[in-house]
């Protein structure tokens, strides 16, 4: 059976927007999301920018020598992609776990897990393509408590930012 021939017995095709594709160039992506110290993150895929119903998908940016706030992306599941530079994922409740990364690795953080990204270079950038499981951006600053874990605060940083 060919292509043409199972697509013509598919029935009717939607074409209502929200099941219009979307190029986003990169001239377009929006500053307009949640950001943590030492790092930048522009949204392309998001329910504000083209209607996503499920997912939002970004870059992050990470200047020689800087690194995040300690955080969590909520019940948001994320995957990273690197694209260039080499940088350092550290993770878990006391920051206990980490990894090296350079192009072509991918990340998968599950939810509410605490982590930080480290570019530790001098001289080079580091890019991510991020994806997450929800429509727009979650993130929640955490704190560290007296014992070294890392905990919510009551009044956790949290924005989803409309445009």
């Amino acid at each position: 059976m060919s292509i043409a021939i199972e697509s013509r017995n598919a029935g009717a095709l939607d074409r209502s927007p929200a099941t219009r594709v979307r190029v986003v160039k990169p001239l377009q992506f929006d500053d307009h999301t949640p950001q943590t110290f030492g790092m930048r993150r522009l949204v392309a895929v998001s329910h504000n920018l083209v209607g996503s119903e499920s997912m939002w998908a970004g870059v992050m940016l990470a200047e020689p020598n800087s690194s995040s706030s300690v955080h969590h992306h909520g019940p948001l599941e994320t995957v990273v992609y690197v694209l260039s530079g080499k940088s350092i994922v550290r993770w878990g409740s006391r920051l206990e776990h980490e990894a090296e990364l350079e192009p072509g690795d991918f990340v998968f953080i599950p939810p509410y897990m605490p982590h930080q990204e480290i570019n530790t270079s001098d001289d080079e950038d580091v890019v991510w393509v991020v994806m997450r499981s929800g429509p727009e951006a979650v993130v929640d600053i955490v704190t560290q408590s007296p014992d070294g874990e890392y905990i919510a605060e009551d009044c956790a940083y949290r924005e989803s930012y409309v445009s």
